[in-house]
């Protein structure tokens, strides 16, 4: 393969070793958008938020299209929800959608042919424009109709999502119980196990040995460093001394298990007459299922509060590996009984028969990620067509296969460049930023994919040019993950979290070639579910930037906001609308996003508590018409300095999903009946029309606001 569709990261390069990768992206919006300024970038920034973040943003984008603003950006930076609204302009902007030859309306960024139409664009005029009108309605009514793109119906229901939920758990529990019962099968084979109870002691007794035999070696060579202990320490000593810490965690894991395996042997012997055995090792392993999936959130929380909360995924780990061994050895048990000997053939041509399945089994078609990736397509990507002749699209066949490769820009509008935001998961990052963080800002977007820690390779060879538009909207929003959480924290970054989820597959992110031509250069190779897949939890220490293949997550997992490549790329205007769920005003997506650009890039905001202040609701003096308080905008405005380039300033627009004074009666309306709005749980993904038409109206308002500011008018002059 061509290494040229690799950029390597410039150590002490530009644009934070971005530059050749910065400078590829400008040469093609000259060459596709008019009057381009590379020192004058406009970015518009879409927050994560699932459905409520598509929804309010939605609002934004018709309010700035009415203005005739949204022509004036350059980039469209989008996290997780904000992607699933990115996503559908980008399906429409880009005309894929038409058979070719095909006439159809040609959708743009002004008021005229934006998509989704615009508040006030009334049903009158010319016969084209009430049909350009009844068109547009006609995608938004879509939408409307859509908010619980989970479970669309017309066959697939919650039941649907269940059944591939749990044909996961199924799949990880078979996968772990042959491979048990193979371990089982050749202890018994190898006499140490039999069926008497004398053999357990045996297994004890040899990880005891393992044991003393480790702690008997490195006493000695303490003892011999002590006898010189008023000599310089060596660097041979020093390197020696490492040696023996790296070998503790590799010993005392094997230890653990001989010792497990030794007390459920042993207790198997003592109750193989029950035959409620094969009953007690199921429901320990559902058990432990059980405890290691529970959330703070989850509604078991109150039925086992007895349990400290950070001991329930040690304790499911504990029940589930004993409810496994307990099954694992009772068939062997039964095995051994039935055809003798021959229990060893067996078990090895259900081990080998299961290798042979993992390894070419693609782990991306299997994992939730692909039910989760096909309703977001359905309900943001559908068959155009469909939708403008008013019949039911339940299905999208066309976006299926759309490469996010062949999104170049139009010729008759200015869609701004595609920027999907996703995050590269590094928890065994040899590299300690990365390490901390959890990974990396991983970019999508029609010319080249990849990371810092990665490089970036053309899109059209990433993956072997696999990524789809419907991917990559899937990807960014990947919230549930193993080995992730929002900003790099949170319960799912937990280990004993992440080896749960991972064995039962339970992830929405993806796993993709690594861009690098050093660790992939083979971009065609299909991820399987043996490896990475199985490889993952038995071997942790391939999570890393030198890993043949690389696992994406939520774009939120590293930063929320959409505003790191756009700050990389020292945009001099930028408007982020942040839509998500934050009902204590915290500001932690922003705060977040504000503290990687200026460790990362140099950049600095001047926004100050008072500024934040302004956004927060607050009861008024002499406010008495309201029984909930107001805050005083819903927007504010910041300057950015970019501290590598003399006096190069920049304007920054945040909003926020926030009840201010301005805000009209109906969205107030709403408010008294649903409380908790505009902040409704992230977990809340089935809005229904009047829930996601409350979202659209705010954005809508608040974006209208916006635009009657002088000081953000001046920057659209």
């Amino acid at each position: 393969m061509d290494k040229a569709d690799h950029i390597k990261y410039q150590s002490g390069g530009d644009y934070a070793g971005a530059e050749e990768l910065i400078y590829k992206e400008w040469s093609y919006l000259e060459q596709n958008r008019e009057n381009f300024e590379s020192d004058n970038i406009k970015g518009l920034a879409l927050s994560g938020g699932g459905i409520r973040s598509a929804s309010f943003n939605l609002g934004v984008l018709q309010a700035l299209a009415s203005q005739s603003k949204l022509e004036k950006f350059d980039y469209l930076s989008t996290v997780s929800g904000g992607g699933y609204l990115g996503g559908a302009l980008s399906w429409l902007w880009s005309g894929l959608w038409r058979e070719k030859g095909q006439q159809g309306p040609v959708f743009g960024v002004k008021a005229g042919d934006f998509p989704f139409a615009t508040q006030g664009y009334k049903f009158s005029g010319s016969e084209t424009e009430k049909e350009s009108n009844h068109q547009h309605a006609s995608l938004l009514r879509h939408l409307r109709q859509h908010g619980k793109y989970l479970t669309p119906g017309n066959g697939i229901n919650a039941l649907s999502l269940f059944s591939i939920i749990f044909r996961g758990i199924v799949m990880g529990f078979i996968t772990l119980l042959v491979a048990a019962t193979f371990t089982f099968s050749l202890l018994y084979s190898m006499d140490l196990l039999s069926t008497t109870q004398a053999t357990s002691h045996r297994l004890v007794m040899l990880a005891l040995l393992l044991l003393v035999a480790y702690l008997v070696v490195h006493g000695l060579y303490m003892f011999a460093i002590a006898r010189n202990k008023y000599s310089k320490d060596s660097e041979s000593s020093y390197r020696t001394r490492r040696r023996f810490e790296k070998l503790l965690p590799v010993f005392l894991p094997w230890i653990f298990i001989l010792i497990s395996i030794a007390t459920v042997h042993w207790f198997v012997i003592r109750l193989n007459e029950l035959e409620s055995l094969p009953q007690i090792g199921s429901i320990s392993a559902a058990i432990g299922a059980l405890l290691g999936s529970i959330y703070k959130e989850s509604r078991f929380e109150k039925i086992l509060k007895f349990i400290p909360h950070k001991a329930k995924p040690f304790l499911g780990l504990i029940f589930m590996v004993f409810g496994i061994y307990v099954l694992a050895d009772y068939i062997v048990f039964k095995l051994i009984i039935g055809v003798g000997d021959l229990h060893l053939v067996y078990s090895v041509g259900a081990f080998l028969v299961l290798i042979l399945l993992a390894r070419f089994l693609p782990i991306n078609n299997i994992s939730i990620h692909r039910y989760y990736r096909d309703r977001l397509m359905e309900t943001f990507m559908p068959d155009v067509d469909k939708v403008l002749a008013g019949q039911p699209a339940f299905e999208a066949v066309k976006a299926n296969e759309t490469g996010i490769d062949k999104l170049g820009l139009g010729e008759n509008n200015q869609a701004p460049y595609h920027l999907f935001n996703a995050n590269v998961i590094l928890v065994e990052s040899r590299i300690s930023k990365f390490r901390g963080r959890g990974g990396d800002n991983f970019i999508l977007s029609p010319l080249y994919c990849g990371s810092n820690a990665t490089g970036w390779r053309r899109t059209a060879e990433f993956c072997d040019g696999g990524i789809t538009l419907p991917s990559a909207v899937a990807i960014s929003g990947a919230a549930a993950n193993p080995n992730s959480g929002v900003a790099g924290k949170g319960l799912t970054t937990n280990p004993l979290i992440s080896i749960l989820m991972s064995i039962f597959n339970l992830r929405l992110g993806y796993w993709a070639s690594n861009p690098h031509d050093d660790f992939q250069p083979d971009q065609a190779k299909l991820p399987s579910y043996l490896k990475p897949g199985f490889w993952e939890v038995l071997f942790r220490n391939k999570m890393n930037e030198e890993a043949s293949f690389v696992q994406l997550s939520d774009g939120g997992h590293f930063e929320n906001l959409g505003l790191y490549e756009l700050f990389r790329r020292r945009a001099r205007f930028i408007v982020v609308s942040d839509a998500g769920a934050d009902p204590d005003y915290q500001f932690g997506d922003l705060a977040n996003a504000i503290e990687k650009a200026r460790v990362d890039f140099g950049v600095s905001v001047d926004l100050g508590k008072e500024d934040l202040n302004a956004l927060i609701p607050a009861t008024k003096p002499g406010q008495t018409d309201m029984d909930y308080p107001l805050a005083d905008k819903s927007y504010v405005v910041a300057e950015i300095e970019y501290s590598d380039r003399e006096n190069s300033k920049g304007l920054l627009v945040y909003i926020k999903t926030t009840l201010s004074k301005n805000i009209g009666a109906d969205i107030h309306g709403y408010k008294r009946v649903h409380p908790d709005f505009p902040d409704q749980s992230t977990a809340d993904q089935f809005f229904d029309e009047v829930q996601f038409e409350a979202y659209r109206e705010l954005g809508w308002q608040i974006a209208l606001d916006m635009l009657e500011d002088d000081e953000v008018m001046k920057v659209f002059q």
